[in-house]
C-alpha cells in the first residue's frame, strides 16, 4: 500500500513540475542557509555540554582587577587550606607566537601558533582528555591539540619534540608532553602553554566547581574569610559567579541570531506546505471519488503523506547540490580572514537533521486538512468556494513580511554604515588605486629577518611603482592611542601611527611640511583636528605626548581610512624605521593575482612552507571593516533569497490558482471581461497583502532599528529614501511576477477549456 501512495503522490507531482521544482527549491534553500548559520554560530560560540554545568564558578578579584600568575598561585593555596580543589587557570582569548620545533634527529618545523596559557586543572576540569602525564604542567612543558599534530605533523607522534620560542632572549626550551584529544570549550587553539609562559602579560582567568552541599551565598561566605595583602598592602579578595549566569547572554545572542536566520527555513517551509496543501484542495474531484470508493483518512493521509515525504526528499538532494555549489563561494564571498573552519560533512549532516525534524512537522501540520474534510459532507467538499485561500493568502503574507524584514534590514544596515564609519573614512585615493595596493605584513620572524632581500628583488620588478614601510596602524578599531594633556589638564586621546614619512605621499594625502627621514627622532607630524586643538591651547611648534617633547614636522589632512569620531581629537604619526607590514603599489596594467602569485613565490625561497605568508591587497586588510562588510554581505544574501522565495511562491500561486480557476477565466473571457479584469481578479489579494505587510513591516522595522541603534545619532532612519527603496524593490519584483503570470493567463483560449470541460 504504500509502494501505492508513492506511485500515486510521484504521479500528481510531475503533473505539477514546475511548482513542485519551485516549492522543493525554496525548501532547500532555507535548508541550507540554516544549517550555515547554525554551524557558523556553533563553531564561534559552541554549547557548552559539560556536566555538572550549574555548579562551576568563574573566579576573579572583588576590585574587578585583573589575576596575575601570582595571585593565581596564591588563590588556589588558599583555597586548597578551604577544602576547593581543582581550580583551574587559564587565558581566555588566543595568542600567536611563532615557535619552532626540534625532532629527535635535530629536524627544525617553524609554525605560527595560536596558543592559550593553560595550567594541569584546566584540562580535567573541561573534560579534556590529555595523553601523558600532566597532573602537573611543569614552566618548560606545552599539550597540543589533536588537529594541531595532525596538520603539522601527520601520523607521527609530537610528545617528545622540544621546541623553542622565535626572537626569546632566554633561549627557553619547551617540551611536547601531551596530545589534548578532547574539545575545548572556549576557541580551541594549537597548542597550551604554562600559565606563567611565554609571557606573564596576559589575562588571567579561574574557575572551579561549586562544594557539593553548598549554595552561592555560603561559597560567598567561604571567599569572604579568604584575603591577602597585595604589594602596597590592600587586602586581595575573590568573587564567583556562576558560569550559567555569565553565559546568558551569549545564549540570548545566539537563539536572536539563530531566529533571524530560521525566517528564510520557514519561508521555503510556508512555501512548501502553501503547494502541498493547495494542490490537495485542488484535487477535490480525485479525493471525493476516493472517499466513495471507501478511502478513509487514514487512507487519504497515507497520500497527503507520501507527497510530502517525496517533495522533502528532493528538497533534501537539491540542498546537498546547493551545498556543493555554496561552500566554496561562501568563503570566497565572505572578506574574513577568520572565518570558522567549517567541514563539509558537517554542513550534510546538520541538514540531515533539519529534514527529519522539517519531515516530522509537515507530517503533523498536514494532517489538519484531513481534519477538515472528515468534519464537513462530501456534497459540501464539492460545493465549497474555490475563493477562500485563507491559509494560502495569510503564508504569503507571512512570507511578504519576512522577506520585506530583510529587504528593509539590508537598506537600514547600509545606509547605517556608511553614515557611521564609510562616509566619514578619510581616503584620498583615486579610483581603482586601492586595488593596485599590496600589503605584505612581517608575521614571522623567518620573514622578519630576510626582508631586505626580498624588498630588492622586489623593487627590480617592472610592474612595481612604489614601496613604503609602516609600523602601527589601526585608524578604523583606534586600539593604539596616546594622550595629550591640555591647557585646562583634562586628556584627549589621539590616535597614535607611525612609519616611513613617505606615507602622505603613498596615499596622496595633503601635507604642509617637510619629509623628514625614517630614522628622525624628536619630530612627528600632526593631523588638522589635532592641530586646532594645539593652537586652541596656544602649542604651536611642539607638542607633548606621554610626558615627551616633539617638534611638528608637518601638518596632514588625516590618516589614510581615519574616521572622525567624538573619543578622539585627531591623530599623530610618528616617524619609524620599524616595520610590521610593507605597501607596495603596482602600475595600472599589472595583473593583481599574478603578481600575488610572483610576490609569494619570492617569499617562499627565504620562508618555509610551514609559516604563512598571507599577502593580500589592501581593501581586504582591515579586520573591522571585515567584519562590518561580512555583515553586509550575510544580510544581503539573507534578503536576496528571502526575496526570492517569496517570487517563487507568489509564481506558484497564481499557477495553481490558475488551474483551479481555469474555467471561471474561460466563462469570463467568453462574458467579455478584460484583461485589467482578468488581472485585477488574480492580483487584488497580492496588491492588498503587499500594502497592508508594507506598512506593518515599516512601523515594527523603524521602531526596532531605533531601539538598537538608539546609542547613535542617525539621519538615514529618518530619511524617506529607504522606505522607498524597500517599496520599490519589493513591490517592483511582486508586480512583474504577477504581470508574468497574468499575461500568460490572457493568452488561454476559452473554446479549449470549455471543450475539455
Amino acid at each position: 500500500m504504500i509502494l501505492h501512495y508513492l506511485k500515486v503522490a510521484a504521479r500528481s507531482l510531475m503533473k505539477y513540475k514546475m511548482q513542485s521544482l519551485i516549492s522543493a527549491l525554496c525548501l532547500a534553500v532555507g535548508i541550507v542557509c540554516f544549517s550555515y548559520t547554525y554551524l557558523f554560530v556553533e563553531t564561534v560560540a559552541p554549547t557548552d555540554y559539560r556536566p555538572h554545568y550549574d555548579r562551576r564558578l568563574n573566579l576573579s578579584l572583588a576590585n574587578n582587577g585583573a589575576l596575575s600568575s601570582n595571585e593565581i598561585a596564591r588563590m588556589e593555596e588558599e583555597l586548597r587550606h578551604a577544602g576547593v580543589e581543582d581550580v583551574a587557570a587559564y587565558t581566555k582569548g588566543l595568542h600567536t607566537q611563532e615557535v619552532t620545533f626540534f625532532d629527535e634527529k635535530g629536524q627544525e618545523f617553524p609554525f605560527l601558533v595560536r596558543y592559550r596559557n593553560a595550567d594541569a586543572g584546566y584540562f580535567a576540569y573541561n573534560g579534556i582528555s590529555v595523553t601523558g602525564p600532566v597532573e602537573e604542567l611543569g614552566p618548560a612543558d606545552v599539550v597540543l591539540t589533536e588537529a594541531f599534530a595532525r596538520k603539522a605533523f601527520g601520523e607521527d607522534n609530537p610528545v617528545g619534540m622540544t621546541l623553542r620560542i622565535a626572537n626569546e632572549q632566554s633561549g627557553q626550551l619547551y617540551k611536547v608532553v601531551g596530545i589534548a584529544m578532547g574539545s575545548d570549550p572556549n576557541v580551541v587553539p594549537d597548542c597550551y602553554f604554562p600559565v606563567m609562559e611565554p609571557s606573564d602579560n596576559h589575562i588571567l582567568y579561574a574557575s572551579c566547581y561549586l562544594p557539593e552541599k553548598m549554595d552561592l551565598n555560603g561559597f560567598h561566605s567561604l571567599l569572604d574569610k579568604i584575603a591577602w595583602p597585595d604589594r602596597e598592602g590592600n587586602p586581595v579578595k575573590l568573587h564567583a559567579e556562576l558560569e550559567s549566569s555569565q553565559h546568558r547572554q551569549t545564549l540570548l545572542a545566539k537563539l536572536l541570531f539563530l531566529l533571524v536566520v530560521s525566517l528564510v527555513l520557514l519561508s521555503g517551509l510556508i512555501n512548501f506546505l502553501k503547494f502541498t496543501i493547495q494542490m490537495f484542495y485542488n484535487r477535490q474531484h480525485e479525493l471525493a471519488l476516493r472517499k466513495c470508493l471507501g478511502s478513509d483518512t487514514k487512507g487519504l493521509y497515507g497520500l497527503l503523506a507520501s507527497e510530502v515525504f517525496l517533495m522533502m526528499t528532493v528538497a533534501l538532494l537539491l540542498s546537498f547540490l546547493l551545498t556543493e555549489w555554496t561552500f566554496g563561494l561562501a568563503y570566497s564571498l565572505l572578506p574574513m580572514d577568520e572565518i570558522p573552519d567549517i567541514r563539509l560533512q558537517d554542513v550534510y549532516l546538520t541538514q540531515l537533521k533539519v529534514y527529519l525534524v522539517v519531515v516530522a512537522a509537515c507530517l503533523l501540520i498536514v494532517s489538519f486538512p484531513l481534519r477538515k474534510l472528515r468534519q464537513v459532507s462530501l456534497y459540501a467538499f464539492l460545493q465549497q468556494s474555490r475563493k477562500k485561500h485563507t491559509f494560502r493568502n495569510t503564508m504569503i503574507g507571512l512570507q511578504l513580511v519576512i522577506s520585506m524584514f530583510f529587504a528593509g534590514g539590508v537598506v537600514l544596515t547600509w545606509l547605517a554604515s556608511n553614515e557611521l564609519l564609510f562616509d566619514k573614512m578619510y581616503n584620498p585615493l583615486p579610483d581603482g588605486e586601492q586595488e593596485r595596493i599590496v600589503v605584505l605584513p612581517l608575521k614571522t620572524q623567518y620573514l622578519e629577518n630576510n626582508i631586505q632581500p626580498i624588498l630588492s628583488e622586489v623593487r627590480k620588478m617592472p610592474e612595481v611603482e612604489d614601496i613604503i614601510s609602516y609600523c602601527i596602524s589601526n585608524p578604523i578599531n583606534f586600539h593604539v592611542y596616546t594622550e595629550y594633556e591640555r591647557k585646562d589638564k583634562s586628556m584627549a586621546r589621539i590616535v597614535m601611527s607611525s612609519g616611513s614619512p613617505r606615507y602622505f605621499h603613498f596615499f596622496h594625502i595633503p601635507m604642509q611640511g617637510k619629509v623628514i627621514p625614517d630614522d628622525a627622532s624628536g619630530e612627528v607630524y600632526v593631523s588638522e583636528a589635532f592641530k586646532r586643538l594645539l593652537d586652541a591651547d596656544g602649542n604651536t611648534g611642539t607638542v607633548r605626548l606621554d610626558n615627551k617633547d616633539y617638534r611638528i614636522a608637518g601638518v596632514y589632512k588625516a590618516l589614510f581610512n581615519e574616521v572622525e569620531h567624538p573619543e578622539y581629537m585627531g591623530s599623530v604619526f610618528m616617524p619609524s624605521t620599524d616595520a610590521q607590514l610593507y605597501y607596495i603599489k603596482v602600475i595600472t596594467t599589472t595583473d593583481l593575482t599574478a603578481f600575488l602569485k610572483r610576490l609569494e613565490d619570492l617569499c617562499r625561497e627565504f620562508v618555509p612552507s610551514t609559516l604563512p605568508i598571507d599577502l593580500m591587497a589592501l581593501s581586504e586588510s582591515d579586520e573591522g571593516l571585515n567584519i562590518i562588510k561580512t555583515m553586509r554581505v550575510t544580510m544581503s544574501v539573507l534578503a536576496v533569497v528571502s526575496l526570492l522565495l517569496v517570487v517563487l511562491s507568489i509564481f506558484s500561486a497564481i499557477s495553481m490558482d490558475t488551474v483551479a480557476r481555469l474555467k471561471e477565466v474561460a466563462i469570463r473571457k467568453i462574458n467579455g471581461a478584460t484583461p485589467g479584469n482578468i488581472a485585477w481578479m488574480f492580483g487584488k489579494v497580492y496588491i492588498l497583502l503587499f500594502a497592508f505587510t508594507f506598512l506593518l513591516v515599516y512601523s515594527l522595522l523603524f521602531l526596532f532599528m531605533k531601539t538598537v541603534l538608539d546609542r547613535y545619532t542617525l539621519d538615514c532612519l529618518y530619511r524617506w529614501e529607504w522606505p522607498l527603496l524597500m517599496f520599490v524593490l519589493v513591490g517592483g519584483l511582486i508586480t512583474v511576477t504577477l504581470g508574468m503570470k497574468i499575461y500568460q493567463i490572457m493568452k488561454i483560449n476559452p473554446a479549449e477549456v470549455v471543450k475539455r470541460e
